[in-house]
C-alpha cells in the first residue's frame, strides 16, 4: 500500500504515482535525458489522452514514477513530505513559446518526440487519511488546485494559450 501519492495532472490525463515504488534505479526510457527533458517527456505522455494507456504498461509506469521521483528529489516540493503529508498535486502543463524562440523550444520538444514543451508546477501537499479513497484524493486535488490558482494567474504568460490551465484561470476552481 502506498504511503505517499503524487497526483500527476497533465493536460488531459491524471495519474496517481506511488513515489515509494521508485527503487532509485535507472530506466531505459530515460537514459541520456536531463530533468527538463524528462518533464517534457512526462508532459507529452500526459497530453492528448495518452497517459492512461501508457500507465497501464508497467515499463511506462516505472518511467513515469522515476520522472516524478526525480522531480521531487530536485525540487523543494519533495521535502514537504517530511512534514507528515502524504499527498501532493504536480501539474505538467504546456509551455508558451515566445515569439522568436520557436526554433529553440521546438528543438527541446523534438529531443523527446513531443509537440510542446512543458512546465512542472508543484501545487502543494495535503494529509489524506485514506489514500485508497478516491473521493478523498479528488477533494485534496481540488483543494490544492484552488490554492495554486493565484500562482497560476501570476504565471499565466508562461503557459501556452492551448493549455488547460488557461481555462482554469478564467473559470476558477
Amino acid at each position: 500500500m502506498a504511503t505517499k501519492i503524487v497526483r500527476v495532472m497533465g493536460e488531459t490525463d491524471i495519474l496517481d504515482v506511488d513515489v515509494d515504488a521508485h527503487d532509485g534505479g535507472t530506466n531505459a526510457k530515460l537514459m541520456g535525458l536531463d530533468l527538463a527533458d524528462k518533464i517534457n517527456l512526462l508532459g507529452h505522455w500526459m497530453d492528448q489522452d495518452r497517459g492512461e494507456a501508457l500507465a497501464s504498461d508497467p515499463e511506462y509506469l516505472t518511467a513515469m514514477t522515476a520522472i516524478t521521483a526525480d522531480f521531487l528529489a530536485n525540487d523543494k516540493a519533495g521535502a514537504a513530505f517530511a512534514n507528515g503529508t502524504n499527498f501532493m498535486l504536480l501539474t505538467i502543463l504546456r509551455e508558451k513559446w515566445p515569439v522568436g524562440s520557436k526554433a529553440k523550444f521546438q528543438k527541446m520538444a523534438d529531443r523527446v518526440g513531443a509537440q510542446h514543451t512543458y512546465i512542472a508546477v508543484a501545487c502543494g501537499h495535503a494529509k489524506v487519511d485514506d489514500l485508497t479513497d478516491d473521493d478523498a484524493l479528488k477533494k485534496a486535488e481540488t483543494s490544492q488546485l484552488g490554492l495554486a490558482l493565484a500562482n497560476f494567474r501570476r504565471m499565466r504568460n508562461q503557459f501556452a494559450n492551448s493549455s488547460a490551465v488557461q481555462t482554469l484561470i478564467r473559470q476558477g476552481v
